[in-house]
């Protein structure tokens, strides 16, 4: 089977609860696009784990290449305050601090090897992975957003998946609206699901975000099916 998540920011109890869920064994494959590390303390050790299994495959995430730009061969202007401002500092302090240069390196270098976009086929149906949107560059790939109204700018219609964006980002884009439909969910203990747009399928579901609605969301692409924890 084939499996796709994205946003864990650092989760790692569910990281490995999802795991669990699925029953992922050797056989199966697990696309993970992007936002692994950040604001939750597990990032580096979700990271580790999925650098040893064979059958993960990982994106590139904005929050990814915000590390490399902070800590990788070529520092860039500004990206320090930038990651820190995301919810970065978590992840920093334990790859500067918690870790040998050895480690550190290989962590990085494996960042660096990621793709930001990924083009698939499962049981003769055409996926599109990306952590943001689909774009024409590096930077629109990893830190733009969809839209609900969006066509899908594929001509052959392949099935676009998206991260990056909570749902609840796309569903109430205004502030007041959001909040108060997140507290509905917290009030009766509901919690985001994946987003089925006309043009993309939306998986992130809040982890990382400071609400009880969030979960971890696990896509299927056999058959759509959907897993959370």
């Amino acid at each position: 089977m084939h499996y796709c998540l994205s946003d864990i920011h650092g989760e790692f109890d569910r990281y490995q609860a999802i795991l669990e869920e699925i029953h992922l064994s050797d056989e199966d494959t697990l696309y993970v696009i992007g936002d692994v590390i950040d604001r939750a303390p597990g990032g580096v050790d979700i990271l580790e784990d999925i650098m040893a299994r064979k059958n993960v495959v990982m994106l590139m995430g904005n929050h990814e290449q915000m590390c490399l730009d902070t800590l990788g061969k070529i520092n860039v202007y500004g990206a320090r305050q930038l990651w820190a401002s995301n919810g970065g500092s978590v992840t920093r302090r334990e790859l500067l601090y918690h870790m040998d240069a050895r480690r550190r390196n290989a962590l990085l270098n494996f960042l660096a090897s990621l793709p930001d976009k990924l083009d698939i086929e499962v049981n003769g149906r055409r996926f599109h992975l990306v952590h943001g949107c689909p774009g024409t560059s590096h930077d629109s790939r990893i830190w733009e957003r969809p839209s609900l109204d969006m066509p899908n700018p594929f001509p052959d219609g392949r099935t676009i998946i998206v991260g990056h964006t909570p749902v609840c980002f796309l569903l109430y884009p205004g502030r007041t609206e959001r909040e108060r439909w997140l507290k509905e969910l917290e009030s009766t203990g509901q919690h985001m699901t994946i987003l089925h747009a006309p043009a993309f399928i939306d998986i992130d579901c809040g982890c990382g975000n400071a609400t009880e609605a969030r979960r971890l969301a696990c896509l299927r692409l056999e058959d759509l099916s959907e897993f959370y924890t």
